[in-house]
């Protein structure tokens, strides 16, 4: 009982003297001797005011203090606390009851959003998409990590600023204020001040939050740098498949013509034109070869014959099917001492033409009297084999699309040499098809050096 309720004490002092007055009423205001029973009326005042200080106390403060202290627990975020009502089916009995299922509902609804909240923070941090959320007055509400590398200049404790101060971006500050005046979502491409070289798919959208009425406005930046390059190198590779293919079919096409045209009636020349065209024809034959290769080597379903490979006889091979090429030119090419090579399972064909496209490629940009140089050496789970030579070497521009198909860092010298621009990305294909990778180092004017890594 609570000896400070001041409901406890007015009900009881209430249900005393209501007690005492008809106590009164039935003696008539005196005693058995006729005299007025001071003592005993202050005795049995007392008396009904303990009874019904206890039994208010009981019936009624007790159960409202429970009720009180619960809602109070509520309020402070306690929801495992109840009101303690015992076996009660009266009015007060009722409102506890209720207290008691409304406290557990709102522990149960209050625990789903506590996990819907993380799960909603963990998917936001997760997110490789940047995610902006701002209220219709314009200020943050939230920012995920990845929106924070992508705006170099946002931070957590920005949530809570207008926009306007935190970005410094003019395309996305037009962008979030066009949502805002339009109340309707845009898609645009963005290249934030931040990114140089990136490129960004920006969709914003008004959202709705039912429970609250409110509104705001989300922002999510999809990051399509990979696809716009993707993009562009089909685009390349068409034009250049475009181009590589109408070069020769148009020189086959007009001496084809000139030998109609009475080229026939000449001997010497018609020997010159048949020349030139099995030339071209050589050359168209080689373009598509190399294009079927890329695409059995591209392929999910492409299968490769892999067996025991004796590294250092597949070196030596390939050197002496391009040593007449290599003479041709008076260059020196010479295979360093191949030892401790570890076993390794690899196409054996498709290694060779690894080795023989890197050959190729060193000797065409190597000038008359250069060197070339072919090695092996052992490295942890795995070999490496190197083809270096003393050629033109490589722009530092360059270096990162030498691998890409019909990339070439000088098209005329490579067209006049007999190239197709595929040699190189052939080599990248049929390496990362056996698990492994390569690399160039370059100096121009100083040559080059081609790296190639195959696994155990």
């Amino acid at each position: 009982m609570n000896w400070k309720s001041p409901l406890q004490w007015k009900i009881s002092l209430f249900f005393a003297l209501l007690m005492a007055i008809g106590l009164w009423a039935v003696w008539g205001g005196k005693g058995p001797g006729g005299e007025f029973p001071g003592v005993l009326f202050l005795i049995v005042l007392l008396a009904f005011l303990a009874a019904g200080w206890i039994g208010v106390g009981r019936v009624l403060v007790q159960p409202l203090d429970d009720m009180v202290g619960v809602v109070q627990k509520l309020a402070e975020g306690l929801f495992n606390w109840r009101a303690r009502l015992g076996t009660r089916r009266d009015e007060l009995g009722r409102l506890g009851n209720e207290i008691n299922r409304m406290a557990q509902a709102v522990g149960e609804k209050v625990d789903r959003l506590a996990k819907n909240l993380a799960e909603t923070e963990a998917l936001l941090g997760g997110m490789e998409e940047g995610v902006l959320i701002l209220d219709l007055n314009g200020r943050i509400k939230k920012i995920n990590g990845a929106m924070e590398t992508i705006l170099a200049h946002a931070f957590p404790s920005d949530v809570g600023k207008h926009y306007l101060e935190v970005f410094r971006d003019p395309e996305l500050n037009d962008l979030i204020q066009a949502t805002l005046a339009d109340k309707k979502g845009y898609r645009r491409g963005l290249s934030p001040l931040g990114q140089p070289g990136k490129t960004f798919q920006v969709q914003s959208s008004l959202v709705q939050y039912p429970d609250s009425g409110g509104e705001g406005v989300i922002v999510v930046f999809h990051d399509v740098t990979d696809l716009k390059r993707l993009e562009r190198v089909r685009q390349d590779f068409v034009a250049n498949v475009s181009h590589e293919l109408r070069t020769p079919l148009a020189a086959i096409k007009g001496y084809v013509e000139a030998l109609r045209d009475g080229g026939l009636q000449d001997p010497s020349q018609t020997k010159q034109f048949l020349r030139v065209i099995q030339r071209h024809s050589e050359r168209m034959d080689k373009i598509v070869s190399d294009l079927l290769l890329l695409s059995e080597m591209e392929s999910p379903d492409r299968v490769l014959q892999k067996e025991s490979l004796n590294l250092p006889e597949i070196i030596q091979a390939a050197v002496e099917a391009v040593r007449p090429m290599a003479e041709g030119k008076r260059q020196k090419i010479q295979v360093v001492p191949l030892e401790g090579i570890p076993p390794l399972r690899a196409d054996s064909q498709k290694i060779h033409q690894v080795l023989i496209n890197l050959l190729h490629n060193a000797i065409s940009y190597t000038s008359e009297e250069g060197s070339i140089t072919v090695g092996a050496t052992p490295v942890p789970d795995g070999a490496e084999v190197s083809v270096t030579d003393t050629g033109i070497g490589i722009p530092p521009e360059d270096l990162s699309r030498i691998f890409e198909r019909f990339y070439r860092v000088d098209k005329g010298r490579s067209r006049e040499l007999g190239g197709t621009g595929l040699g190189l990305s052939i080599v990248k294909h049929i390496v990362e098809a056996h698990g492994g990778h390569v690399r160039v180092e370059s100096k121009p004017g100083k040559g080059s050096r081609f790296t190639f890594f195959l696994p155990r």
